[in-house]
């Protein structure tokens, strides 16, 4: 089982997540800066454009999640979806610096199509591909193997949303446009690699899409599982602090540090890096302790890191900071993605069914809550400090280290509760791979027996 699956494929494979968390990070840091700070839009229509398109995506993500598990095509039921939604998120990544000139109302509503094109498309490749993974690799070796592979490149990803527009972006429309042309160019080429040669499906599932549920079946279904339940939870606060952070980042840096743009991804790209380097530790500690507790200790150490933010604002310290607080960040991104694995794994020995699309999509259900969440939060406290329409000589310190900080800090605080009544311990993991080994032999057999 652990050699089922080439080292070239498993790289090609995590091709995928780096596509994945370069543009949607880049999507994610710039926006907001640029609506905001570049083109002129109020933080009220701001926060009326990414309800309104938050809200579409709670709907879009787990339709997307159940139509992938009900596909059946000669491409598999992931892979169409993928090849679908690359040509146009691709366009829509670059369309999306072009917004009118002259009223709020017009800008708004620009921006209101944009968000809701792009992430359409965008949930199309991102879903699949999360589907694929646990899917593809089942064996606590593999799946450790390929995750480290995923999280290194989603880091390379994230160093390179961070750096690359830093090279690029300037205070004008022009250079945000060339940031997505280039942007788009790079993704484009990673998912052609992905698709050529990591997109694979184990035809052992070949026949599962017979027994998928209907829509409001699976979300009921995936709502009575505790252990998925939690997860939600876990994933809704964790994405939270991450959007807090990417919204934040650029006006955090040039607001309390006095640092370029530039200057702020550089930062950014300390953590990144340090992220990188601390999967191989997670890695090992994952092996020996097992990914429940593993995760808790990486949001430790990543809260206990951020905390001198509070007090800071000397360019150079914060460089320091940022590479502690860069090793639980890296420890964060490689257990968030692979604990939801034990969930489904365990699903399917009770069920004989994987439903992934299903799970994933309602995640994604209430990680988008998560996002409305982000969005008010901030508008909340720049509306608090006077700071509605962007004015640079308005001091908003408290807020941001506030934003920043500490309500990240609580959302971390009440995520390590969810993670102590999470029910999958290192052993109980253990003993569900060893039964799904007979379970995969059993499903083979039919599927070659049609």
């Amino acid at each position: 089982m652990s050699t089922r699956f080439s080292k070239g494929q498993k790289w090609a494979f995590g091709a995928g997540s780096f596509a994945q968390w370069f543009i949607n990070t880049a999507f994610n840091i710039w926006v907001f800066t640029y609506y905001f700070t570049v083109v002129g839009l109020s933080i009220n229509w701001y926060v009326l454009a990414a309800v309104i398109w938050t809200l579409w995506n709670a709907f879009n993500d787990p339709f997307i999640g159940y139509l992938s598990d009900r596909t059946h095509t000669r491409w598999g039921r992931r892979k169409p979806y993928i090849m679908i939604g690359t040509i146009p998120m691709l366009i829509l990544e670059i369309i999306l610096w072009l917004p009118p000139t002259g009223s709020q109302f017009a800008i708004f509503v620009y921006l209101l199509i944009m968000l809701i094109c792009y992430d359409t498309f965008y949930t199309m490749i991102a879903l699949p591909f999360d589907s694929l993974f646990p899917e593809l690799y089942t064996t606590v070796q593999e799946r450790s193997e390929v995750n480290t592979i995923k999280q290194l490149l989603a880091v390379v990803g994230l160093l390179a949303a961070a750096l690359v527009p830093g090279f690029i972006v300037d205070s004008n429309t022009t250079s945000y446009l060339l940031n997505g042309i280039v942007t788009s160019i790079i993704v484009g080429f990673s998912l052609i690699i992905a698709l050529k040669w990591g997109v694979k499906e184990r035809k052992e599932f070949k026949l599962d899409y017979q027994q998928s549920f209907k829509f409001f079946e699976g979300v009921k279904y995936s709502l009575k599982n505790k252990g998925f339940i939690l997860y939600t939870l876990i994933f809704f606060l964790y994405e939270y602090v991450i959007l807090l952070l990417a919204t934040l980042v650029q006006i955090f840096g040039r607001q309390i540090l006095h640092a370029s743009p530039f200057q702020t991804s550089i930062i950014m790209g300390i953590m990144y890096i340090m992220g990188a380097v601390s999967v191989v530790l997670w890695r090992w500690l994952d092996v020996k302790i097992g990914s429940r507790k593993g995760l808790a200790l990486s949001v430790v150490a990543y809260f206990l890191a951020s905390l001198p933010l509070m007090f800071v604002d000397v360019y150079e310290i914060a460089v320091v900071i940022a590479i502690f607080m860069g090793i639980g960040f890296g420890g964060m991104i490689y257990f968030i993605y692979l604990i939801i694995a034990d969930v489904i794994d365990e699903d399917e020995l009770k069920s004989g069914v994987r439903h992934e699309g299903t799970f994933f999509g309602v995640t994604n259900f209430f990680m988008r809550l998560s996002m409305i969440l982000s969005i008010v939060t901030i508008g909340l406290v720049f509306v608090q400090s006077d700071w509605e329409v962007y004015d640079p000589l308005v001091d908003v310190t408290f807020g941001l280290r506030l934003l920043f900080i500490v309500i990240p800090g609580i959302a971390l605080g009440v995520l390590l509760i969810c993670l102590y009544f999470y029910p999958f311990p290192k052993s109980k993991v253990e003993g569900i791979k060893a039964k799904l080994i007979e379970l995969h032999k059993e499903k083979e057999k039919r599927v070659n027996s049609n």
